[in-house]
């Protein structure tokens, strides 16, 4: 009975034992990152048969566990992924923002003063002063699409560091859990299947790590080893080993970098597939905000440019002479991704560019154009000998051959590339090349007004002016139509006008090796009655060119006819106001759920001192009381053996 006791009261012992060394362990772990606070587990131990019954011989410890609640766990990873990704994507976008929203170097008020000079211009199209302010002006405007091309260059690299940062941080930590995962795996199986809750902590925490750089999913192994998932799958830790991201140069674009996982195989890419986290913020910040900011600064840049040198192509300078290109002419080199044929694509119209990049692909003498902003087939499959139209785009595909392929930015790089051409102020061309005059013999009221040509070609004037050959217009009562000629050639036509309904209307001819003239007709022509349209010779103080420059302000040259200018640039200005606003809002509502997870997280797992100096002192008694058993016992088998001698 003496030794039962004994046996009893140094369970007892051991047991108190262990629960305050627990217990001073999870002290001295309070403000240890990642630690959850751990507890003895405590069973009666089997017990003996005497002749009576059965009496109890003390306890046993069975086990030291962790507070730890997966789900919990599980919910605060998702949590700080998000977090994480939302901090990341809001500070990048931030800089935009405040970019594109200041006065001293956004384009908004450069286009406003630009427009005002052309304006200015065409109230006095003979002052040179005038035409030195809008050739400064336009110098400006080159300045400020070069600035916010810098900067968004600026933030290209800066997403590139951040991700090759990101990158080597995810490696760092991957390598860590694989070689915890080892050290759990042997202090296992050295425990006898017991597990090592401080290596768990301590995996744990990396793991907590890892999911503020990316998000990841986890699976525990029988063995006790966590496997690692990233992206649609791919295992960054598998048991004891770990895989690498690298980054890579993307092969069309210098600036731009891929995420790939690194395999003996060759590398993924892996891009597309990164979400959460530092990585995911960084990336959805490029796909979301800066690469369609760029593109649509290169629309607005594109179309700037060929609408102000198709107009003023069309008009005449100080000089007498076709209007010059007014900026840079756009220019589009398409990227070849494979084939030894040729491509050159240029801009048909402005209205119906967009902000898409393309790729086009040749193959059994067919070509197949897709746009990349939705993935659709934009064109074919269509014979090489037959050039496309798509978006504002010509593409001459005459010297494509087989396995050709091709990456079409339109508008990249435009707004790096624009410039200011001119640099004479007698040469911006202010004035139409075309006058009308109303023969003096008429007996009718017959007039034309509101001349104008478009169509030139670069030189067009020099070549075949209308000074010798006038186009001369006459009036059929027979048939209420103008009969024009324009010779050498002669080009001839007609053009309906019927004093009664078509007082006003505008009308337009085209003529062989001239160009495409539009004009006002009005009054009560009599029949024979002549109309003439001839060079302006004598226009230096005509600004009718200069009122058309000036019309292009508000023109709807962009997205299929629907914005101007202002309205593109606004539309990049609004469209990165609201993704600051909504990843600022919701990166607060996050904020908010995961302090509310660790809140839980830590009710569960985290260490209370109170809590633990009151089990400080209930297992001090414990132990106190089981050392009072054994000398109990101690004191019965002395009395035993004293009634023996």
């Amino acid at each position: 009975m003496a030794g039962n006791l004994l046996l009893t009261g140094l369970s007892g012992l051991s047991a108190f034992r262990s629960a305050l060394d627990t217990t001073g362990h999870n002290i001295a772990n309070v403000t240890t990152e990642g630690y959850s606070r751990q507890s003895v587990e405590l069973d009666a131990r089997p017990p003996q048969f005497s002749g009576f019954g059965y009496v109890g011989v003390g306890v046993e410890t069975t086990a030291v566990t962790r507070a730890y609640d997966e789900f919990l766990a599980t919910q605060f990873r998702s949590s700080s992924s998000a977090t994480a990704e939302l901090d990341s994507y809001f500070d990048l976008a931030s800089q935009i923002d405040n970019v594109l929203t200041n006065e001293n170097i956004g384009l908004s008020n450069g286009l406003q003063d630009f427009f005002n000079a052309v304006q200015a211009v065409s109230d006095d199209p003979t002052s040179i002063p005038a035409r030195q302010a809008l050739l400064t002006e336009g110098k400006a405007i080159e300045g400020s699409f070069a600035t916010l091309d810098q900067l968004f260059a600026d933030l290209t690299s800066q997403v590139n560091g951040r991700l090759n940062d990101t990158v080597s941080d995810i490696n760092n930590l991957a390598s860590s859990i694989a070689s915890l995962n080892e050290k759990i795996i042997l202090a296992t199986g050295a425990g006898g299947g017991k597990i090592p809750n401080d290596l768990l902590d301590q995996r744990d925490h990396l793991v907590d790590q890892l999911s503020e750089k990316v998000n990841v999913s986890t699976n525990v192994q029988s063995n006790g080893a966590m496997n690692i998932f990233i992206g649609s799958g791919q295992a960054l830790v598998f048991d004891q080993q770990s895989n690498s991201l690298a980054i890579q140069q993307t092969g069309f674009d210098v600036s731009a970098i891929d995420v790939v996982l690194q395999q003996k195989s060759g590398n993924i890419v892996v891009t597309q597939f990164m979400t959460g986290g530092e990585m995911g913020g960084s990336l959805r910040f490029r796909d979301e905000v800066l690469d369609p900011a760029i593109n649509t600064l290169g629309q607005v840049a594109v179309s700037l440019s060929y609408t102000m040198n198709a107009q003023h192509n069309n008009g005449l300078d100080l000089n007498g002479a076709q209007g010059l290109d007014f900026f840079t002419d756009p220019t589009i080199t398409p990227i070849k991704l494979a084939g030894t044929g040729t491509l050159a694509v240029s801009v048909a119209n402005t209205t119906g560019l967009t902000t898409s990049d393309y790729t086009l692909t040749a193959t059994g003498g067919n070509y197949t154009i897709t746009r990349l902003s939705d993935n659709s087939v934009a064109a074919g499959p269509t014979a090489f000998a037959t050039p496309a139209t798509v978006d504002g785009l010509t593409f001459d595909t005459t010297g494509l051959v087989n396995g050709d392929s091709y990456r079409i930015r339109p508008t990249r790089d435009a707004a790096g590339d624009f410039k200011l051409f001119i640099n004479d102020p007698r040469e911006i061309a202010a004035a139409a090349p075309v006058i009308s005059t109303v023969t003096p013999l008429n007996s009718g009221t017959g007039d034309i007004s509101n001349v104008a040509v478009s169509g030139l070609l670069t030189n067009q004037l020099a070549n075949a002016t209308v000074d010798s050959n006038p186009i001369t217009l006459t009036f059929d009562s027979a048939n209420n139509e103008y009969d024009f000629s324009y010779g050498p050639g002669p080009t001839t036509g007609s053009v309906a006008y019927n004093p009664s309904t078509d007082n006003g209307v505008s009308r337009s001819i085209t003529v062989g090796g001239f160009g495409t003239v539009s004009f006002t007709l009005s009054g009560n022509p009599t029949n024979a009655d002549t109309l003439v349209l001839s060079d302006n010779t004598g226009g230096v103080g005509d600004n009718r060119n200069a009122n058309l420059l000036a019309d292009l302000q508000k023109a709807l040259t962009l997205t299929g006819g629907t914005a101007s200018f202002q309205d593109a640039y606004g539309g990049i200005v609004s469209d990165v106001g609201r993704k600051v606003q909504a990843a600022e809002a919701n990166g607060l509502a996050q904020r908010g759920l995961l302090n509310q997870t660790i809140a839980s997280k830590d009710s569960i797992s985290g260490v209370n001192l109170d809590e633990e100096a009151a089990n400080l002192i209930r297992f001090q008694q414990a132990y106190q009381a089981a050392s009072q058993v054994i000398l109990t016992s101690r004191a019965i088998f002395d009395t035993l053996l004293g009634a023996f001698r």
